[in-house]
């Protein structure tokens, strides 16, 4: 299999554009969204399906019964995959793109108490605070969950339903550092080391997913996100890392296939903010698969983010919208994402593919935010960012 393009150029959701500007936009629309709707739009999708749910099975609806799910552009799943929550439910799913994952989240707030959809997929932390404020989805305790961990179970409200997970992280070009004859990194501290100059490119946080994740990540392990001032710690070694020659890219594919040494681009660049996904899709002939990947994660760098998915306030088919939900959780799904959208399952039971068992490296103590203080802070991040690089 030749990987012309990582899969990231066709997978999710963390390919935002405009992140500032438009979380800014969502942040508006808040207050308009929260008076539509009614009451009990937030109430009644409180309860389970039911025993069959509880035993390991989906419940029957009438032939003809439609769910729409309202995804962000990357979606994907394997059309086998639908068949099977069709033929076990009777219910025809209709797939409803709607931009990256903040313009998803814009959208339906404007609608809410009206969607165009019944359940949406794609919202990650980043987007949370404002989803709650709005009142965008109707609360649901997925029978599923019982096979994820507590850590992705962030909303104890059950409003959202984590449904996969991935790990933002620098990844570097194995072939440069054995050819310096330089240690591989390990560390944030690592990559401002001087003779690391001019060898690494992130991502614009205030136009791009990964690169505001790689933020979070800095100031998750360096602290300073309570100080406004400059001497705060994350901003001090942004400042080191701006020394230190890292260049600053609009979006994950120019940042990975142009600038990073280790793709297809053959940049000059051995260090890039990417996935730790990102490798597997480096091993371009598993007829002769190496003993590792080309490239590898620094995995002290990486910052986690999760999937939900959430039954909309005012669905005109919410048990529909709960079937799907409860189906995204069951494994044909689960085990189907990864090789579609480059995502890790939250079902503990889910089984990884070959090559992801092979060449990902495990991320033990990923770094990470509560949504809650990155709602509350982010703007004010991202201009702190901006004022030191414009």
């Amino acid at each position: 299999m030749n990987h012309l393009h990582h899969p990231r150029t066709t997978s999710p959701k963390r390919r935002h554009t405009a992140v500032l500007a438009a979380v800014g936009l969502v942040l508006a629309l808040v207050a308009g969204a929260c008076g539509t709707g009614t009451t009990d739009d937030t109430t009644k999708g409180s309860a389970v399906l039911g025993p069959a749910v509880s035993q390991g099975t989906l419940p029957r609806f009438p032939d003809g019964t439609k769910v729409r799910v309202v995804t962000h552009d990357s979606f994907s799943v394997s059309d086998d995959v639908l068949r099977q929550f069709t033929d076990q439910t009777g219910i025809e799913v209709q797939l409803i793109a709607s931009g990256d994952a903040v313009a998803e989240v814009s959208k339906a707030i404007l609608t809410k108490g009206n969607p165009e959809g019944d359940v949406l997929y794609g919202i990650d932390e980043n987007m949370l605070s404002a989803a709650f404020a709005a009142q965008l989805f109707q609360p649901y305790q997925a029978q599923g969950l019982q096979n994820v961990a507590a850590a992705y179970q962030v909303d104890p409200q059950h409003r959202v339903t984590p449904i996969d997970h991935g790990d933002v992280c620098v990844n570097y070009d194995r072939s440069w550092f054995t050819e310096k004859g330089l240690p591989l990194p390990t560390t944030f501290a690592d990559l401002v080391q001087p003779a690391l100059a001019g060898k690494l490119v992130v991502e614009d946080p205030s136009s791009s997913s990964p690169g505001l994740a790689f933020l979070l990540g800095t100031i998750a392990s360096l602290g300073g996100g309570d100080d406004p001032e400059p001497t705060a710690a994350w901003l001090q070694y942004w400042q080191q890392l701006k020394a230190n020659g890292v260049k600053v890219a609009d979006s994950w594919e120019t940042a990975y296939n142009v600038d990073f040494s280790g793709s297809a681009g053959k940049g000059d660049r051995p260090l890039v903010v990417s996935y730790a996904s990102s490798p597997p899709s480096e091993v371009t002939d598993p007829a002769t698969p190496p003993e590792q990947a080309p490239t590898g994660v620094v995995a002290g760098t990486c910052y986690r983010q999760t999937e939900f998915a959430g039954v909309l306030t005012g669905a005109q088919n919410p048990d529909a919208a709960k079937a799907f939900i409860e189906f995204m959780l069951t494994l044909p799904f689960q085990e189907d994402a990864p090789g579609q959208m480059y995502v890790f399952p939250v079902n503990g039971q889910a089984q990884l593919p070959e090559a992801w068992v092979t060449y990902t490296t495990p991320v033990d103590k990923p770094l990470s935010i509560p949504y809650e203080q990155v709602g509350a802070n982010r703007d004010r991040w991202i201009q702190q960012w901006s004022t030191l690089f414009r």
